[in-house]
């Protein structure tokens, strides 16, 4: 489970090359060149974008898009500089097999890795340093993510990772995309007064459904499908619902889709150890570490814009 994950920039390269080799068109030199921003004095270059969008399979990106991306560039950056201050190196096997293996996709669609890569503005060097950067810092998550660590995340969390499933009910009151205040705030009374009516017994949950409920589910109580923490069910349900005890009614709560109340009618235990989604688990913790330390680092980093990303 882990390995396809570890290795997933190194098949982002490959999809990069396979739109290229599809005749996609390339930057001239002289823009690839251009730098667009520094970051601690180290530089982020046209063509480190252009990389960025084609890995993603996208040909005419918005500048929004592409300053976004930008962003996460800097990022890399930034992560790069940090590990290399913490002395993780990528043991040269590990890094020389990622490097065929792009070499090898390239290859395989009948063209030149060497003139393929120097087209794009990456020299070998770079192309080793971009493929490094995420096998670095799974080793450096691998070191701080403790298998206690782990046991400590899977116990506050075992019913989101050991595949329990709940039945819920919903009450929504539709709310268009730019409500106002005052309509938000009548839809929440609304459903803090159907959420009293329940509670008192003066109705019940699917009465209250189907006579004020604006989702399709109306007409089954308000039942929805039956989901695991992340599953079926929107997360923003589960999130509400998950905490709540059977037969509890969560308080009015605000999505896309407008103003909810949710019950728990039947809680399914999972069976799932932690043996069993340690995978899953540990790319959770990493996504959160690297999260924490990039907030710390751009907190301190020297970013300077030369210039605007290329539309």
């Amino acid at each position: 489970m882990s390995s396809p994950r570890r290795h997933s920039f190194t098949y982002l390269l490959c999809l990069a090359l396979l739109g290229l080799t599809a005749g996609q068109p390339l930057r001239a030199a002289t823009q690839a060149d251009e730098v667009l921003a520094t970051v601690n004095g180290q530089t982020v270059t046209e063509a480190d974008l252009s990389f960025a969008l084609l890995s993603r399979g996208i040909t005419d990106a918005p500048p929004a898009l592409r300053q976004q991306l930008l962003e996460q560039l800097i990022n890399q950056r930034l992560i790069q500089e940090f590990l290399k201050a913490q002395k993780i190196e990528v043991p040269p096997k590990q890094l020389d097999e990622s490097v065929v293996k792009v070499e090898n996709f390239i290859r395989k669609k009948g063209d030149n890795p060497q003139q393929v890569l120097t087209k794009m503005g990456f020299t070998p060097e770079k192309l080793r340093a971009a493929i490094a950067l995420p096998l670095a810092w799974n080793l450096y998550a691998r070191q701080e993510i403790t298998p206690e660590k782990m046991q400590a995340y899977f116990n506050a969390h075992r019913e989101e990772l050991d595949g329990t499933r709940v039945e819920a009910s919903q009450i929504l009151l539709k709310l268009s995309p730019n409500a106002s205040t005052t309509e938000i705030d009548q839809a929440k009374q609304k459903l803090l007064d159907l959420r009293n009516q329940i509670q008192s017994g003066k109705l019940s949950f699917a009465e209250a459904a189907a006579q004020y409920s604006q989702a399709p589910s109306k007409t089954e109580g308000g039942k929805l499908v039956t989901s695991a923490y992340r599953g079926k069910m929107p997360l923003v349900f589960t999130r509400q619902v998950f905490p709540l005890k059977e037969g509890e009614i969560s308080e009015p709560f605000q999505s896309p889709f407008g103003m909810h109340l949710i019950t728990l009618n039947k809680k399914h235990p999972g069976q799932f150890s932690l043996e069993d989604v340690r995978g899953e688990l540990f790319q959770t913790l990493s996504r959160e570490l690297y999260d924490q330390t990039l907030q710390k680092l751009r907190s301190t980093a020297k970013i300077e814009w030369k210039t605007e990303p290329k539309s």
